[in-house]
């Protein structure tokens, strides 16, 4: 019984019971897509090791997520979980493949940055699949921030720009407004 009780009063087990949790997720996923853009910037190295860094931390959040959905609604996350692992797994692998290029010297440090970029945003927006809205919504935040790059060397007031309506969207529309394509996101 001690050990139950010791279990819910782990510091992670209070993270994932605080109400606002997946709001707080959220804004931290754009906003460390925010910084992977701003690294693209600077390095496209730092870039490259700072996307090879996110999957792990995306990976965690995602299922931290699910966790706080499955103990407010009691359904089961077991099926979302074994493919979080796929999913992740699969985009880490593509990433020690692009890594691989990069050491043949077939891809340069800012190809090989964007290439990842997009592995995540690809990863992100299947996670929307079974996450929700808000990872369709980091999927396509990613897409275009990627497309941005390759299209207009990225300026990071778009960037801006587009972090706004996707915050906006994923605090208002997840909680308040039933999207026919996705279904009931609540």
């Amino acid at each position: 019984m001690s050990e139950q009780n010791d279990h819910e009063n782990s510091p992670i087990d209070k993270m994932i019971r605080y109400s606002h949790i997946n709001e707080v997720f959220f804004v931290s996923l754009v906003l460390l897509c925010f910084i992977g853009d701003l690294l693209g910037e600077i390095s496209g190295h730092a870039a490259v090791f700072y996307w090879l860094l996110m999957v792990p931390v995306f990976f965690f959040i995602t299922l931290f997520n699910e966790k706080a959905k499955e103990l407010k609604t009691g359904l089961s996350i077991e099926n979302f979980k074994k493919s979080n692992i796929l999913y992740w797994t699969s985009a880490f692998l593509s990433i020690l493949l692009i890594l691989m290029l990069g050491h043949a010297e077939d891809i340069d440090a800012r190809g090989a940055a964007v290439a990842i970029h997009i592995i995540v945003a690809h990863t992100m927006f299947l996670l929307g699949i079974l996450a929700g809205l808000r990872f369709y919504l980091i999927g396509a935040f990613l897409f275009l921030t990627a497309g941005m790059t390759i299209f207009m060397e990225s300026i990071v007031g778009f960037t801006i720009i587009l972090a706004i309506p996707v915050l906006f969207l994923g605090l208002y529309m997840e909680r308040h407004k039933t999207i026919p394509f996705f279904g009931n996101m609540k």
